[in-house]
């Protein structure tokens, strides 16, 4: 009974551990956690702009771990290999990222952060000589210590990581596509328009998209692409919606991404365009309905013509008759 009663809570306290990261241009706030029993809630922020760190130096980044509670907290800091996904995804392995072994002090021991109040706490990072000019990162994990008593303890693990930015020119290349079916049967057109990095850094692009309908409108409505980040291998996706200015149009979709190709200084200009054919219920309605008016007059019509030979053979059959019997006599 007890053995199962052991499983059990390891099962529990296992699925109880939430590792919260936010992403975002250039740094990660992490969410507070709220454990379950004593209240120990706490909460990590990062600098929100990368630290820049020449190669072959070393530097600092600061990590704030902030308490709300109105009892102190005991926490550990650990180093985890950060993995980055598509459309901003994050998240930590059970490991310290091998590249970075021996590299990054994190504090160590057991630290405690007071009853509302705050701890800055100094992240230096040593970069090797030979680390090319990129953006790295570097995850670890904030666990807080549950001092209270009883047989299961529930832990809430906090996950963030800092951006590390080793300055020099680097070989960025993205590209764009833009995904729309060519004829939509709707009242708008929807698709997709995909940023993928297929280069060898990453990459922070920015831009618009651009929605113009034939006939009707030709000043475009425009839709602003925020800063995004876009590392190594991984891809963002946006959807893109156009609706023409009458009932049945063409919408055309022009995408501008702008990203620095080498240099901060130096801009890359990626458009992409799409023609959609858009064909309203209401349009269709439209002009079923005028069909069949049309075949309605047209039958009519045709009626009419035949009531109108009948008539004129009605009309003309006993005189020929009487004229052919006349003619006999």
């Amino acid at each position: 009974m007890r053995s199962g009663l052991t499983v059990r809570a390891r099962l529990l306290a296992t699925a109880s551990v939430i590792v919260a990261v936010c992403t975002g241009f250039g740094g990660s706030v992490a969410a507070a956690a709220t454990p379950v029993g004593p209240a120990r809630p706490i909460a990590v922020s990062v600098p929100p702009d990368p630290t820049p760190i020449a190669a072959g130096t070393s530097g600092t980044a600061l990590v704030r771990v902030v308490n709300p509670g109105a009892a102190g907290v005991d926490f550990t800091v650990t180093e985890r290999r950060v993995v980055l996904g598509d459309n901003g995804r994050v998240t930590l392995s059970t490991q310290a990222d091998p590249r970075w072994r021996q590299l990054v002090d994190f504090p160590s021991g057991v630290v405690n952060v007071a009853a509302q109040n705050y701890l800055n706490l100094p992240v230096t990072v040593h970069t090797p000589s030979t680390l090319a000019p990129d953006l790295y990162y570097i995850g670890f994990l904030v666990t807080p210590i549950n001092s209270g008593g009883g047989n299961l303890q529930v832990i809430n693990q906090i996950g963030s990581f800092i951006t590390i930015d080793v300055p020099g020119p680097r070989d960025r290349h993205l590209q764009a596509d833009l995904s729309f079916p060519d004829i939509v049967f709707g009242s708008h057109a929807s698709g997709t328009l995909t940023v993928a990095n297929v280069g060898k850094a990453a990459a922070r692009f920015w831009g618009e998209t651009d929605t113009t309908s034939t006939p009707g409108r030709a000043v475009p409505t425009q839709d602003r692409i925020d800063k995004k980040l876009s590392p190594v291998g991984t891809s963002r996706s946006f959807t893109v919606t156009g609706t023409p200015a009458w009932p049945i149009g063409f919408v055309t979709v022009t995408a501008h991404v702008i990203y620095p190709r080498h240099t901060e200084s130096s801009t890359q200009e990626i458009i992409v365009k799409k023609r959609v054919l858009v064909v309203s219920p209401v349009a269709v309605a439209i002009a079923i309905v005028g069909l069949l008016a049309v075949l309605y007059w047209m039958r009519r019509r045709r009626r009419k013509r035949r009531k109108g030979r009948r008539a004129r053979r009605n009309a003309t059959g006993p005189t020929s008759s009487r004229t052919r019997v006349g003619a006999r006599s």
